[in-house]
This record gives C-alpha cells, sequence and structure tokens, in this order.
C-alpha cells in the first residue's frame, strides 16, 4: 500500500460535506470457492438517465477488450470490461464528494489501460504503483483465472491494494482499507452498509463452490427495500449486472444483464473463446465494434 501524505486543508474541509450519492455492489470468489478459478460480479447502479451498450475495442496500442459502457451522461465510459487475455475489470464509486472527485484533472481512463496493458493480475500488481497512484478515486476488482485484486484509490495519489487467491472480496462505496477508511469516511451512506452487510450475509450462508448462475440469482435480491437492496429500484437503480466466470481451465464465460431505461430488460451470456475474439459477438452491430 502507498504511504500516506498529511491530508490538505482543501481536502480536509471537502470531506465534511455530504458526499455525492454513491453507487454500486462488487464481489468476488476465487480458489476453491470458485471451483479452482474465480467469479466476478458487479451491480451497476446510477440514476436512470442514460443508456448503456456493449462494445468490443480492436485496440491499437495492446490487448481488444469487451465492455459496458454508459453513454449520454455526466459519468459517460466503461464501467465493466474484459480483454483478449482473460482479465477482467469492474469499478465502484467512492464516497467522496463530487466537487473533489472533479479536481482530478488528466486522471480517467484508468479502466481502459488496465484492459489494453495487462493479461494478468500479477502484471497489473507489479505496476500498481504506477497505475494507482495516478488513477481517479475509484475502487476497483481485477481478475483473472486464478487471483483477484482489489484497489481502493483515494486521493493525492494514496491508495490500497490487496491480492486474493482464495475466499471471497465484497465492496459497496465506502472505504475499507483502515489508513484510507480515516481519511475520508466521514459519512458512511445508509445504502452503501446495508448493501455491504446483505452481499456479506448471502455469500456467508451461500452454498460452496459458487456458480455463476447462483451469483446471478444474489444480483437480484431485494430483500432491503428499493435504495438498499443489491438490485435497487428507487432513486439509483440497477442498470446492469455483469458476471464473470473465469475457470482454472477452459475458456471465461460472461452474462450480462442491460436494463436501461424505457427499454425491455436484456440478458446476454458469453464464451470469451477464440472464435469470440476473433469474429466478435453476433449481437453486436458495426457500430459497437471500435477499431
Amino acid at each position: 500500500m502507498k504511504l500516506f501524505s498529511r491530508m490538505s486543508p482543501f481536502v480536509l474541509v471537502l470531506a465534511l460535506i455530504s458526499s455525492r450519492a454513491a453507487a454500486c455492489t462488487l464481489w468476488a470468489v476465487a480458489g476453491p470457492e470458485a471451483s479452482g478459478g474465480t467469479l466476478v460480479s458487479k451491480n451497476r447502479d446510477w440514476k436512470p438517465d442514460h443508456t448503456q451498450k456493449l462494445k468490443l475495442v480492436r485496440s491499437k496500442r495492446g490487448f481488444d477488450y469487451f465492455g459496458l459502457y454508459a453513454e449520454g451522461n455526466d459519468e459517460p465510459g466503461l464501467k465493466a470490461g474484459v480483454n483478449e487475455k482473460g482479465l477482467t475489470i469492474v469499478s465502484a464509486s467512492v464516497n467522496l464528494p463530487k466537487k473533489a472527485l472533479e479536481n482530478q484533472p488528466g486522471k480517467r481512463g484508468v479502466m481502459s489501460r488496465i484492459m489494453e496493458s495487462y493479461a494478468s493480475v500479477d502484471a497489473l500488481r507489479a505496476d500498481a504503483d504506477q497505475v494507482f497512484s495516478s488513477a481517479r478515486a475509484s475502487y476497483f476488482v481485477v481478475a483473472d483465472s486464478r487471483k483477484v485484486l482489489v484497489a481502493e484509490v483515494g486521493l493525492e495519489g494514496k491508495y490500497s491494494v490487496k491480492v486474493l487467491e482464495d475466499g471471497v472480496t465484497t465492496h459497496t462505496n465506502h472505504y475499507l482499507d483502515p489508513a484510507l477508511a480515516t481519511l475520508y469516511n466521514n459519512k458512511i451512506g445508509s445504502s452503501s452498509a446495508t448493501r455491504l452487510a446483505r452481499i456479506n450475509e448471502l455469500l456467508t450462508i451461500g452454498s460452496r463452490p459458487f456458480s455463476r448462475a447462483q451469483f446471478a440469482e444474489i444480483s437480484r435480491d431485494q430483500h432491503d427495500g428499493p435504495d438498499n437492496s443489491l438490485w435497487r429500484s428507487g432513486k439509483s437503480r440497477t442498470m446492469a449486472s455483469w458476471i464473470m466466470e473465469s475457470p482454472a481451465n477452459g475458456a471465461p464465460r460472461l452474462r450480462v444483464v442491460i436494463a436501461n431505461p424505457d427499454e425491455a430488460e436484456t440478458t446476454q451470456e458469453f464464451l470469451l473463446d477464440e472464435v469470440f475474439w476473433k469474429r466478435g459477438p453476433e449481437t453486436l452491430t458495426r457500430a459497437s465494434i471500435e477499431l
């Protein structure tokens, strides 16, 4: 973990301001919990003021990747992705004031750079200081078929990284690393706390090893009402589910649910084998393949 410098007066003032509405629930398992591979899941929550699309990016600088993109709102871009080497990434929003997040010029695009540049968790871990010290404040879960990396990124180059080879990890929208939590968790949203408790409960009582179908069922949980459940239908809505299953042997499988406003909900599953990466998914139009 990167060493922390003293918090600046500017950031300290911001920490006392109510944080913006944040969203998303992340969870992942590795090792025996995932039959020797990994499973990663994200429920993407946001205001229903935009649409989402799946895109295949033919990178000119590195690996091709396939991702879920938000379009038409004030926070567009890649929200979950997987590259041709089987590395997947998901993210969640932090509990920091919007003004603090806007004061981070040049720090966007880290997810795309990771997708283009890294084939494994080990390779990314080796470059963690370079990658995450210059990233915009966020939470990231990155996985290959053997390991799961969890990164929490704060302000002014502060971050923490841990790597999991066996077990379960979860995240919502407040910092869990003790040093970062001390700096930034002035106020933890009730939804973030409730969803974290609920996903931890469901993963504790769930049968082992976990499966993609089991994660899909967990993602639809509405135990805590419209604003605090894993699948939300209140002020922020669950607009997508991204579930990546990376077995110890064989091609990864991806399950994506997209629930765009005023559109019928869709569920798509993809076998990410050599044919997929050569031809692209049959469900995408040419306009959704970026060259």
